[in-house]
């Protein structure tokens, strides 16, 4: 009897947790029907998000405390969707189309003078000091970013971050370019899709920009962001990191709350033309 009552109950809990999370599921595609890929789908600076595939399709488990949010879709170069959780929740096979973004370019003019190559950011790092970074759900993103300070305009050449993952997996990368605000990463400051396939192996992971013709004026923050596709069943990458290295932060999902890394900052650089 005891038994039967111990399997009861274990079974209500569990039906009680799965009606407390409405699971919403749909494709995004642009203005002509195309799908758009790793949109990132999120409540901003919340704890709950996701990610489109390849095909564009997306999968999200929405807790019944948060259907009051506002979940907001994002693709790089394209205007911005928000609904509601209760919205998200009443159709069954959702269809989200997004429109393209018209953004009018902020001319950055570089000196005429001999150009100098630096490297930016942050190149060394301290021995037994890591961050292991990871993504709250497997189908989302974690990011992990650092400022930059420009001295002048430039033209950035190429973006790294050093690993101390060694397992040799391939994975997805994107890198990002961010504003910086009130001390934290803000709003998309290059609106371009720079995706790459990456062997995880120790020593630095280099993305090159050099034809990406990626032009700032301004302090910036770098960030590489990792994008799920399914493959993979770790989903952990652990990169080096310096004490006292500050202006770098993380996040593990979608449009979520940028951390700050308090022990050691991640050990990240740009290659800059100025």
């Amino acid at each position: 009897m005891r038994t039967y009552l111990l399997l009861f109950l274990f079974t209500s809990a569990f039906l009680l947790q799965a009606k407390a999370q409405e699971l919403i599921s749909g494709k995004i595609t642009d203005a002509k029907g195309g799908p758009l890929s790793y949109v990132n789908i999120g409540v901003k600076g919340g704890k709950t998000g996701t990610i489109s595939d390849v095909k564009g399709n997306f999968k999200l488990s929405i807790p019944q405390d948060l259907l009051a949010e506002s979940f907001t879709f994002s693709c790089i170069g394209f205007q911005e969707q928000t609904f509601s959780g209760t919205e998200l929740a009443k159709q069954p096979n959702l269809q989200i189309t997004l429109s393209e973004k018209i953004e009018l370019l902020n001319e950055v003019k570089i000196s005429n003078t001999k150009r100098k190559v630096r490297k930016l950011g942050i190149t060394g790092r301290t021995p037994m000091v890591s961050i292991p970074t990871s993504s709250k759900t497997s189908t989302d993103i974690f990011e992990q970013a650092r400022l930059i300070h420009l001295q002048s305009a430039a033209k950035i050449l190429d973006a790294n971050i050093f690993l101390i993952s060694n397992d040799e997996r391939e994975v997805t990368i994107r890198v990002n370019f961010y504003a910086f605000k009130n001390g934290m990463p803000a709003e998309r400051l290059i609106e371009k899709s720079i995706i790459k396939r990456k062997i995880l192996k120790k020593g630095w992971l280099s993305i090159d920009l050099s034809d990406e013709d990626i032009y700032i004026a301004q302090d910036f923050v770098v960030s590489f962001e990792y994008l799920p596709d399914g493959k993979e069943d770790n989903k952990r990458i652990v990169f080096a990191a310096k004490l006292g290295a500050s202006d770098s932060w993380l996040r593990s999902n979608s449009l979520g709350l940028w951390r700050k890394n308090e022990v050691g900052g991640a050990t990240m650089y740009v290659t800059a033309e100025m």
